[in-house]
């Protein structure tokens, strides 16, 4: 995956789902301290950049709950994140533009 750095508006609802068979397939993913870890959450939306492409963005747990709580539709925001195979962004870090300007 490829790290980018983005800013654009959203344009669509934030769709805020909550993971039930997050242990269905047995995927285990493993962080930092060896211990097995599920995601709980995703939040998902569309945004769109400057230059009028329109790009959907997804974050999980922490971030999921960050753009369900402060961020709305046509909201301008800062996003860094990583391109997935799917062409989408799986977001690190998220932050509403009107809290920095």
């Amino acid at each position: 995956m490829n790290i980018v750095i983005i800013c654009g508006k959203i344009i669509s609802k934030i769709e805020f789902k909550f993971i039930y068979d997050r242990y269905k397939n047995n995927e285990e993913k493993k962080n930092k301290n060896d211990e097995i870890y599920k995601h709980i959450s995703i939040a998902r939306c569309k945004i769109k950049l400057s230059n009028n492409s329109i790009l959907e963005i997804y974050g999980y747990d922490n971030i999921a709950d960050y753009m369900y709580r402060y961020l709305n539709e046509n909201d301008n925001t800062l996003i860094k994140g990583k391109l997935d195979d799917n062409m989408k962004i799986n977001i690190e870090y998220i932050e509403n533009t009107k809290k920095i300007l």
